[in-house]
């Protein structure tokens, strides 16, 4: 019995850890996005602190993720496929502003789909799924 306190509280600890850091990077993400917003409503679209830049933190973050998720699949399907030919398109286009604005959204996309799958985005429930959140 005299072990239960140190085992438990060094399990809480650790769980707290994994769940801390689960929840800072959705702060990062959500900062990340959020400047992301404001840098392409201004058309910003490049550059230092432009809207390009801000989706490549984006990717950054979510780039364990990616990886776990490319895994096994098709070349023409991963995420990290899909980012390159997008940077690939936005270094053709650096002087349309309007073909800059689309890819940059396209980008967006794919990144916002990448992260709800990670289980980072928007929440989804099952129908069995407990009521564990009350």
């Amino acid at each position: 019995m005299e072990n239960y306190p140190n085992e438990y509280l060094n399990t809480k600890r650790d769980l707290t850890s994994d769940f801390n850091e689960a929840k800072l990077q959705i702060f990062r993400l959500n900062n990340s996005w959020e400047r992301f917003g404001s840098a392409i409503r201004v058309g910003r679209f490049l550059g230092d602190k432009g809207a390009n830049w801000e989706l490549d933190d984006i990717f950054g973050e979510l780039s364990t993720d990616a990886e776990n998720m490319d895994d096994g699949i098709g070349e023409n399907k991963t995420y990290s496929h899909k980012i390159k030919r997008l940077d690939e398109l936005i270094a053709k286009n650096i002087y349309s502003n309007d073909a800059l604005y689309k890819i940059l959204r396209a980008k967006e996309r794919i990144l916002r789909r990448l992260q709800d799958e990670a289980g980072k985005g928007s929440k989804r429930s099952s129908q069995d799924e407990d009521d564990i959140d009350t």
